[in-house]
């Protein structure tokens, strides 16, 4: 699973993963149904949105699995992470520093403690 998620990482990665699936069903379609390339393509959009206008269908048993596992594959696999994504983007820790802000924290608590030792008395000042 953490391959998947290294693999769609941003919602580029993600956009080229759905045009390779529909490209990839349009080419099945298009050789189960006998199909105009176009066609096809324009199957494979329609059925992994779910809206199916039922102008282009299939009617071989291969074409119909493949358009439930088109329809499955889309709606329980690819939205699932174009959704999670888009959360994640709008769920930036805002109050998080940068890796700048964190240096300048430590170099100022770095003179902190300088100044700190420097004020603090000797153990051979106390004896006296």
């Amino acid at each position: 699973m953490r391959n998947l998620k290294a693999a769609t990482d941003t919602l580029r990665e993600l956009a080229a993963a759905y045009l390779v699936l529909i490209l990839a069903a349009a080419a099945l379609f298009m050789y189960l149904e006998s199909a105009p390339f176009l066609d096809s393509v324009y199957w494979a959009g329609t059925t992994a949105t779910s809206t199916g206008y039922g102008d282009i269908s299939p009617k071989t048993a291969g074409g119909r699995v493949l358009a439930l596992a088109l329809m499955h594959i889309s709606i329980f696999g690819v939205a699932p992470m174009i959704v999670v994504r888009l959360i994640d983007r709008l769920n930036e820790n805002r109050d998080a520093f940068t890796h700048e802000e964190q240096e300048l924290i430590l170099a100022r608590l770095d003179r902190i403690e300088a100044l700190l030792a420097a004020q603090q008395p000797r153990p051979e000042a106390q004896r006296e």
